[in-house]
């Protein structure tokens, strides 16, 4: 939510990192796989000057895993297949399906009212959980979402409950706005009795075994999170990783449900799949979660088009993007501590995505 954007123009840019590899997530090199899908995958990176990770799933199996760059840059720490990054907004689809699970208890509906949690907040009588969950609610925020001080989720939520604004010509229109998941993390809070992170580490990170899943706000020293970096040049896409982003503490606490977690992307792509075609949701539910509320294909916290389901995560000098076929077969994850918008992540992801789905 706090978040510095810049307009900036498409520059290419080179990065000498990690060699890659095609292998397993347990390490083991995948034989099935050519050599001329993973050159096409490097030379795509190599254009794009990437300084991440990333993970491609083919026929439901990695076929290529690369790290490139550095992970803190000052100590020479080098980024891993162990490095966790910043996923920002990629978290919203994870909220959804939290909510879509209370609905498969019958302890929520995607028709409750706003109202019924929030009634202050203009208008809730006739904002949906779903068209919070589609963007189109019509609800944005005065300023920035969140208090500048480290607070409860409660403390937060009520903060941007009286800062929340209701418009009328954007009601039942695509509007991003990240306070919808703010305050659909406040309405599981409320919903369950339990806090966020609790529903979101029982629900994802103790049921799927994750092992580099790790809160903006905690440190553990077997996670090693990665440092995020942009340019104070608009115009320059280089990659010499002078210019440190420094979080402060509170914005961590403040993205509440909308990007506050750090992951692998082979942990991510556990938690899609298990979202998008594991058995965590009812086919009924994912059908019902994930349709539109818009042109804009929004719907269920991702984007969706023909066999592509598809996220974008920008913020803290992190960006991140993921695609998902609908049966959880094919992926690319990739997660980049170096954001730069003229050498922006998405249209490279897509194409290694475009590539892995060729025959």
């Amino acid at each position: 939510m706090k978040k510095l954007f810049l307009p900036i123009l498409m520059i290419s840019a080179m990065l000498i990192g990690i060699l890659p590899s095609t292998i397993y997530a347990d390490g083991s090199v995948d034989t099935t796989v050519d050599g001329e899908f993973g050159q096409k995958v490097n030379k795509i990176l190599d254009k794009k000057g990437f300084s991440g990770s990333i993970l491609v799933i083919k026929n439901g199996k990695p076929a290529f895993q690369t790290s490139r760059g550095y992970s803190t840059h000052s100590t020479g720490i080098s980024n891993n297949e162990f490095t966790s990054y910043e996923i920002d907004s990629i978290q919203k689809n994870m909220t959804a399906a939290l909510i879509m699970k209370e609905v498969e208890k019958n302890k929520l509906s995607l028709n409750d009212k706003l109202s019924q949690f929030y009634p202050e907040i203009p208008s809730s009588n006739k904002i949906t959980l779903k068209q919070m969950m589609d963007m189109t609610s019509g609800l944005s925020l005065k300023g920035d979402v969140g208090p500048y001080k480290i607070m409860s989720d409660a403390e937060i939520i009520d903060a941007d409950v009286k800062n929340t604004r209701f418009s009328q010509f954007s009601y039942d229109k695509w509007n991003y706005s990240a306070i919808n998941f703010n305050l659909l993390s406040g309405i599981l809070e409320k919903t369950t009795g339990k806090s966020y992170r609790d529903l979101f580490e029982e629900t994802y990170v103790k049921k799927l075994k994750l092992q580099n899943t790790i809160f903006a706000y905690d440190d553990s020293p077997e996670i090693e999170k990665a440092t995020g970096y942009n340019n104070l040049d608009p115009l320059s896409a280089k990659l010499d990783y002078k210019n440190v982003f420094y979080t402060k503490r509170y914005f961590e606490f403040d993205e509440l449900g909308t990007g506050q977690v750090y992951m692998t992307p082979e942990d991510m792509y556990k938690i899609e799949k298990y979202i998008v075609a594991g058995p965590m949701l009812s086919k009924k539910s994912r059908e019902t979660m994930f349709v539109p509320g818009s042109i804009s294909t929004y719907g269920g916290g991702l984007y969706h088009g023909k066999d592509d389901n598809f996220a974008n995560g920008w913020g803290y000098g992190f960006q991140g993007v993921m695609h998902i076929s609908d049966n959880g077969k094919t992926a690319v994850i990739a997660l980049e501590n170096y954001s730069r918008v003229a050498a922006d992540l998405k249209p490279v992801a897509k194409e290694i995505y475009q590539l892995a789905n060729k025959k």
